[in-house]
């Protein structure tokens, strides 16, 4: 199960949005969008109050976050912005949504570390002020609503728990509200993770190149994977994680490499036969095995794939070694 944040929005299609809902003192309310591939163009229109404020940005790169914001007025809380976006591979994407905010809260989210627990199921945040309690709602597939609940946190300024409702295999969004005092602040969080089961692909010795032979298994692959991105796609951003693994024969530096160059081949493939979603891979050589063995042991089960599908990369608990995630074009 993944994480992955909007401060007070959520994500529509691909795009990543968010707003600070309550800002602090000098700061000016505004959109935040975070596209997930490069941009070609990027409109943005919102309406503040009785005036129209419009944006019309350029060459755009993936996962940068995009900032558009208008003056203070304290007698204007609410705006409603409309977005499209062209990708530089010739997709596009456009979305409507509307901000509420307040200004003179004292309670602020700092999203920036925030982690999951799979084991504990909990939600860890950095927030500004002391929180009460917490409002939570959670979504599964589809967006249908898996529980409600009103939670005691009494924690905080600094790092604070907030635990999960619904049931954890099956939450596939958080939609969190922190209260203060005198403040709220919210935020949504994603801690779906699925592991992706498969026929591991049996590659020649030393070779990075998928056998034609062995293509139908990718085929399989393939038609899963896409049926996870129509059931899920609507309600997080479907990100695919492949960790490629060896066994412990060989020198441990060369086998990282050919385990990472072959996860490069797979994701090559997946996109060259017309998978949508983000990809992202990386070569984990002998540091992730299946089976635990002593060194220069053949063993057929550490040699292979691992396919695992979230909201962002896999957070503590999932049992997937620390990793420098590469995104596939």
């Amino acid at each position: 199960m993944l994480l992955f944040c909007w401060v007070g929005l959520a994500q529509a299609g691909e795009l990543g949005f968010g707003y600070v809902p309550s800002p602090g003192p000098g700061e000016r309310p505004g959109l935040l969008v975070t596209p997930p591939r490069p941009v070609e163009q990027l409109l943005v229109e919102c309406t503040v109050g009785s005036r129209l404020w419009s944006w019309d940005e350029r060459n755009l790169p993936a996962n940068q976050l995009q900032r558009f914001d208008w003056p203070r007025d304290l007698s204007i809380t609410k705006a409603e912005c409309a977005v499209q976006v062209v990708f530089q591979d010739g997709s596009s994407e456009m979305a409507t949504l509307p901000l509420e905010w307040s200004y003179g809260a004292g309670l602020k989210v700092d999203l920036s570390q925030a982690e999951a627990d799979l084991e504990n199921h909990t939600v860890s945040v950095n927030v500004t002020a002391f929180v009460e309690r917490a409002e939570i709602i959670a979504y599964g597939a589809g967006r249908a609503v898996l529980g409600k609940d009103v939670v005691p946190v009494n924690a905080g300024p600094g790092r604070i728990q907030v635990p999960w409702v619904g049931d954890p295999a099956k939450v596939v969004l958080l939609d969190v509200t922190l209260h203060s005092e005198r403040a709220w602040s919210g935020f949504t969080f994603s801690p779906w993770f699925l592991d992706i089961p498969h026929d591991d692909l049996h590659f020649d010795t030393n070779s990075d190149v998928i056998p034609p032979e062995e293509e139908h298994k990718m085929e399989r692959t393939l038609a899963d994977l896409n049926e996870v991105l129509e059931q899920y796609g609507e309600i997080v951003p479907v990100q695919l994680y492949i960790g490629g693994c060896t066994d412990t024969v060989g020198d441990r530096a060369h086998n990282k490499d050919l385990s990472r160059r072959r996860a490069r081949s797979i994701s090559r493939w997946l996109r060259a036969h017309g998978y949508g979603g983000p990809i992202f891979y990386q070569g984990f050589g002998e540091g992730w095995l299946a089976v635990s063995t002593g060194d220069s042991v053949d063993e057929q089960a550490n040699r292979r794939a691992v396919y695992m599908v979230g909201a962002s990369a896999p957070p503590r608990g999932s049992g997937v070694p620390a990793a420098s995630w590469i995104q596939a074009p």
